[in-house]
């Protein structure tokens, strides 16, 4: 492999220290103007550089990797990560999403959260879930709502369906309706003091 290697002095353009690699088709510039350095390799279908100035350093490659034990990446003012493809962030341990003031996710389309164990959501205030429709399902054990006050409401229909259904209540007990009300069954008992009308 043969190297043509040439350095080129400028009182206005600074260094240029340029290595042409013909047999591999690579070249190889180092350019510090006094104000910029510009490192880029390049050959006939790929460019990358690495541009250093006093408040900046760009890099653009096609490839970028950093392998390292820990990596600590900080910034004083806002930032943004933007890929134009798939994204992945990979943990074999645990991971860790914190904000100090709001947390926002959206997905243009699904949205999936998923746990080999338990999963847990909690708000110190208001929970509100909602959706065109809205299913909770336990799929071998009990499913249960609970609070100080329990309102279930459907705007045109409530069905309440199983293989025994009981309410109870420790002090009073109201059914009503403004229309019609049917009681059925292969056998109904009433029991206690009854009053009718």
């Amino acid at each position: 492999m043969s190297l043509v290697c040439t350095v080129t002095l400028d009182k206005a353009k600074g260094i240029t220290v340029q290595i042409d690699n013909a047999d591999d088709g690579i070249t190889q510039i180092v350019a510090l103007d006094g104000k910029t350095l510009t490192l880029t390799v390049k050959d006939s279908s790929n460019t990358s550089t690495y541009v250093q100035k006093t408040d900046s350093i760009a890099i653009t490659c096609n490839d970028f990797s950093v392998d390292a034990e820990t990596v600590t990446l900080k910034s004083k003012k806002a930032s943004s990560w933007t890929s134009q493809d798939t994204l992945s962030l990979n943990s074999t341990k645990d991971m860790t999403f914190d904000s100090k003031a709001k947390l926002t996710g959206d997905a243009a389309s699904d949205l999936a959260l998923s746990a080999k164990n338990n999963l847990s959501a909690e708000a110190t205030n208001a929970l509100s879930l909602q959706g065109m429709s809205a299913a909770m399902k336990a799929t071998t054990q009990a499913a249960e709502v609970s609070g100080t006050t329990l309102k279930l409401s459907g705007k045109a229909q409530a069905d309440m369906d199983g293989a025994m259904i009981k309410v109870a209540a420790t002090g009073q007990l109201d059914l009503q309706a403004t229309g019609m009300t049917n009681v059925k069954g292969a056998m109904t008992n009433v029991s206690g003091l009854v009053k009718l009308g």
